[in-house]
C-alpha cells in the first residue's frame, strides 16, 4: 500500500493521477471493474450495492443507493481506496471563508463521447458524497481535447462524539479513510444536442403537475400514476361547486411528491380520517416539478387551474420548498386575467427555507445532492427510491457541467432575487401563519453515519439546522417573521425529511387546522 506524501503526486494504474494539498495518507489497490471497457449503455448492472456495503455504507442505504444508481444507468469504472489520511489541525473550528482547505485532486481519463462521469466518495463513517469534475463545478463543459477530468476531493476531518454502537469499528472521526468510485453514465441527447435540459424533460415525464381531490383511501396513492400522464384529476368546475367552504391543501417539497412527503400523515389513520371529516372531503394534494421550475412557476400553474369565477379559501400545509410555492400563490400579480388569487386562511410552514439554504448555492449543488442522498438512505421510507431517482438525475445533470436549468433549486439560494422579493414583505395579517422547525442533534447512540452526517452539515452551516434548512430561517426571513414557531425539542428533534413522523408535529397540525 503506497504512501501519498503531503503535497505530493502519485501516478496510479489505469491512467489515474492523485495529487495532494495539505493532506497525506495511503493508497490501496486500484480496482478496475469488469465492465470498464464496455460502453455504458451496454454494460450490465451489478456489484455496486455490495461494494458500498463493503465500504461501510450502512444497510439499507448501500442497497438503496447502489440499486438506484444502477437503474439510473451509472456504472462503476475504477475504485480507489484511501486510508490513514492526515491533515493539519486548524485551531478555531472550520474555515468558512471559501478558500480551498486540505484536499486531493484525482485526475481520471475523459469518458468516451456520449458518456459523463462523477465521483462517489464513501467515507469510512458510512457517509457518501458526490464530487463533480472541476470544470463542471465552475460551470464549464468537458474539454475532451484535454483527455482527462480532475476531481477535487475535500479531506476535512473532525472527531465524532464517543458512545456509538460497537459497529463503529473503532473509527473515531470523519475523513480518516474513504473509497472513491468513478462512475460513468450515458448522456441523453435530444435533436442531436447534448441535453442541457435533461432534468426538465425527465421531470415533465416522471414528475408532472397534478391537482387531486382525495379521500382517506386515496390520499397516499394520489399521483401514483403521475409518470403515465394522469395530469389534473379535479376540474376547476368541481372546485367551484365546493367553493362554499374552505379546502385543505398539501404542497410538498424538493425532489418529492405528496405521497412521499406526507407519508407520516397518511400513516396516522385517525388524523387522516379526521382531517377529511373536518373538511368534509375538501382535501387537495398538489404535485409539481421542483427542480427545473421555480416556486412562482408552480404557483402560477396552480392558479391557472383554479376556478376563474370563484375565489377559493385555502388552509395550506407545506413541507420545505412547498412553503415558498404557497407564499407565491397568494400574490395577485401571478394570477391570470380575471382569475382571483385564493384567500389563504391558514398557512403552515414545515421546514420551509424562507431565508433560503446554503445548500442551494450553485457551488454547493453537490453538497445538496449528497445530503439528500444520505438522508434518503439513513431514513428510508417505502417510496424512497422514487425520490432518489430525481436526485440521481440532477447528479448526472450537474456532473456534465450543466448548472443552468435548475431554477427550482436556485430559488432556495439565500441570495436569490425571488426570496428577496418575498421577504421584503411581512407576514400577511388577513390569515394565520404557523412555522415548524428543528435543530437536529443525533443521540449519542445513533448510527455512526448519522453522527458523521450531522457533524459535516453543522460545519457547513455554522448554525442550527435540520440537515437541509437553518432552524431560524424557517420562521425569520427579512421582514417575514412568523411568531411563536414550534421548534421541535432537541430531545426529539427531527431531520428535514422526518417532521410528519413526529407525534408533536401531527398533534399541532390537528390543533391548528380549523376545518370547514
Amino acid at each position: 500500500m503506497p504512501d501519498l506524501e503531503r503535497d505530493g503526486r502519485r501516478e496510479l494504474p489505469y491512467g489515474l493521477v492523485l495529487r495532494s494539498s495539505e493532506a497525506g495518507g495511503r493508497v490501496g489497490e486500484v480496482r478496475r471493474w469488469a465492465t470498464a471497457g464496455t460502453p455504458v449503455r451496454d454494460a450490465a448492472p451489478g456489484g455496486l450495492p455490495e461494494q458500498l456495503l463493503a465500504d461501510h455504507v450502512p444497510e439499507p442505504a448501500a442497497r438503496l443507493l447502489g440499486t438506484a444508481a444502477q437503474e439510473a444507468g451509472m456504472r462503476p469504472v475504477l475504485t480507489v481506496p484511501l486510508s490513514d489520511l492526515a491533515v493539519p489541525r486548524r485551531p478555531g473550528g472550520p474555515d468558512r471563508s471559501g478558500a480551498p482547505g486540505p484536499h486531493l485532486l484525482l485526475e481520471a481519463p475523459m469518458p468516451p463521447p456520449g458518456e459523463g462521469q462523477v465521483l462517489l466518495e464513501a467515507d469510512a463513517t458510512g457517509v457518501v458524497r458526490w464530487v463533480f469534475p472541476e470544470a463542471a463545478v465552475q460551470g464549464g463543459r468537458p474539454d475532451r481535447a484535454a483527455g482527462a477530468q480532475t476531481f477535487r476531493v475535500p479531506t476535512e476531518q473532525f472527531a465524532l462524539p464517543a458512545g456509538g454502537p460497537t459497529a463503529d469499528r473503532g473509527i473515531v472521526g470523519f475523513g480518516v479513510g474513504k473509497v472513491l468510485h468513478l462512475l460513468r453514465f450515458p448522456i441523453e441527447r435530444a435533436a442531436g444536442l447534448a441535453a442541457d435540459f435533461a432534468v426538465s424533460r425527465w421531470e415533465k415525464k416522471h414528475r408532472p403537475y397534478g391537482l387531486r381531490l382525495t379521500t382517506p383511501q386515496t390520499f397516499l396513492a394520489a399521483g401514483e400514476q403521475a409518470g403515465e400522464g394522469s395530469g389534473v384529476q379535479v376540474s376547476a368546475g368541481r372546485l367551484a361547486e365546493l367553493a362554499d367552504r374552505p379546502f385543505l391543501l398539501f404542497v410538498h417539497g424538493t425532489f418529492s411528491r405528496c405521497r412521499t412527503g406526507f407519508r407520516g400523515i397518511a400513516d396516522d389513520q385517525p388524523l387522516l380520517h379526521d382531517l377529511h371529516r373536518r373538511y368534509d372531503g375538501r382535501v387537495l394534494v398538489f404535485d409539481h416539478p421542483t427542480v427545473h421550475l421555480d416556486p412562482a412557476d408552480n404557483a402560477r400553474w396552480l392558479l391557472e387551474h383554479l376556478p376563474a369565477d370563484r375565489r377559493l379559501t385555502l388552509d395550506i400545509v407545506t413541507h420545505s420548498r412547498g412553503g415558498l410555492v404557497a407564499r407565491h400563490l397568494s400574490q395577485n400579480g401571478l394570477a391570470g386575467a380575471g382569475r382571483p388569487a385564493p384567500s389563504i386562511r391558514m398557512l403552515v410552514h414545515v421546514a420551509t427555507p424562507n431565508a433560503g439554504t446554503a445548500l442551494a448555492e450553485k457551488q454547493r449543488l453537490s453538497d445538496l445532492l449528497g445530503v439528500f442522498t444520505n438522508l434518503l438512505g439513513l431514513f428510508p421510507e417505502e417510496l424512497v427510491s422514487t425520490t432518489l431517482e430525481v436526485v440521481l438525475e440532477v447528479v448526472k445533470h450537474g456532473a456534465t457541467g450543466v448548472l443552468g436549468g435548475l431554477d427550482g433549486l436556485a430559488a432556495m439560494d439565500p441570495a436569490s432575487q425571488g426570496l428577496g422579493e418575498l421577504n421584503a414583505s411581512a407576514v400577511p395579517t388577513e390569515g394565520s401563519v404557523r412555522a415548524v422547525t428543528s435543530d437536529f442533534e443525533p443521540a449519542r447512540d445513533s448510527a455512526l453515519a448519522m453522527r458523521a452526517l450531522d457533524g459535516l452539515v453543522d460545519r457547513l452551516f455554522g448554525v442550527g439546522n435540520d440537515l437541509v434548512v437553518p432552524t431560524e430561517g424557517v420562521h425569520r426571513a427579512g421582514s417575514y417573521v412568523v411568531s411563536d414557531p414550534l421548534v421541535v425539542p432537541s430531545a426529539s428533534a427531527v431531520v428535514h425529511s422526518g417532521f410528519f413522523r413526529d407525534g408533536q408535529v401531527r398533534a399541532s397540525l390537528s390543533e391548528w387546522l380549523p376545518g370547514s
